[in-house]
């Protein structure tokens, strides 16, 4: 249960059809690939954000045949807010305005193509965001991870391209335009070419690894007490000093 209401985090889900992703990634990563990258980013970001506890999570997916829910995100199905195919910036601006008219007083929009986000990272943007200031991450490509905002200043997506390339230096331009300040979230990066997936996957892969050395020597240490318990399991049943063996000669 989310400790505060008033704030809501906002994920964008795509289903793992081919013909749910963008063009560009599949240009980049191939057809297949393609879905199963996303899926994975998918599911790497779903994880940050459900253990958030600062904030309600909204989810914005549209249902398709094969996929219908989201039990291929999480087994326990987390429901969504349904949409209907339309453009990705209107897409956006009508999540924001849902999570306003059910309540929410601050809003975040995360990009799930940006594998490193941190929880500490989301709370700090929700303590900054206020009717005059508006969060905003960058990743080193200038596209943006994060966007927090207001129902005051949701202005500054008034005007269609701020998803373009160099994004988040034309909304950091109209926050300024708009008399706004602007908290800037640390920079990452997102996952747009073979490069930034290996730099994931080697970062991702750092993670099990630290898990089997724990897990090995949760191994190590059990071992070591099953062995104790076999000596003294084995003691128990020997000849105690002084007394007779209890094994007889068979009859002749």
């Amino acid at each position: 249960m989310a400790k505060n209401r008033d704030n809501c985090v906002i994920l964008l889900v795509a289903p793992p059809e081919q013909e749910k992703i963008s063009r560009d990634f599949q240009t980049v990563f191939g057809k297949d690939r393609a879905v199963q990258v996303n899926g994975d980013l998918l599911l790497q970001a779903y994880k940050t954000l459900k253990s958030f506890s600062d904030a309600i999570l909204l989810l914005s997916y549209e249902k398709t045949v094969r996929h219908p829910d989201l039990t291929w995100l999480d087994p326990e199905d987390p429901g969504f807010l349904e949409f209907k195919a339309q453009p990705p910036e209107d897409r956006i601006r009508d999540v924001f305005r849902l999570a306003f008219f059910t309540g929410a007083k601050k809003a975040l929009i995360i990009d799930p193509l940006s594998p490193e986000i941190k929880g500490e990272w989301l709370s700090q943007a929700f303590e900054a965001l206020n009717d005059k200031t508006v969060a905003l991450g960058a990743n080193q490509d200038g596209s943006f991870y994060l966007l927090g905002l207001t129902q005051q200043n949701l202005k500054i997506l008034d005007a269609d391209g701020f998803s373009a390339a160099k994004s988040a230096e034309l909304l950091a331009e109209r926050v300024k335009k708009n008399k706004l300040s602007l908290f800037s979230a640390p920079e990452t990066y997102c996952v747009n070419s073979e490069d930034s997936l290996r730099k994931w996957l080697d970062n991702r892969e750092k993670e099990p690894q630290f898990f089997s050395a724990q897990q090995a020597r949760a191994r190590q240490l059990q071992e070591q007490e099953t062995k104790k318990h076999g000596k003294r399991h084995s003691k128990s049943h020997e000849t105690a000093p002084g007394r007779p063996s209890q094994e007889t000669t068979p009859l002749s």
